[in-house]
């Protein structure tokens, strides 16, 4: 089980903002195989905030109230 199926939605949320800003960084730099994992990671996570009820807004998500 990946640990953020048990992540709190505060912590989620920023687990996401960080992996997405790790994801650019790599890619601006070349790192192709750590992008490609950050990728991977977000992709998990966009599940579960989907799974949560989670908006994907142009602003980013929205959680659930």
């Amino acid at each position: 089980m990946a640990w953020f199926k048990k992540a709190s939605d505060a912590d989620l949320q920023q687990s996401m903002e960080l992996a997405s800003a790790a994801a650019k960084e790599a890619r601006q730099n070349g790192d192709r195989k750590r992008e490609d994992a950050f990728h991977e990671d977000l992709n998990g996570m966009v599940d579960e905030a989907q799974s949560r009820g989670w908006s994907n807004t142009s602003g980013g998500w929205l959680r659930r109230k």
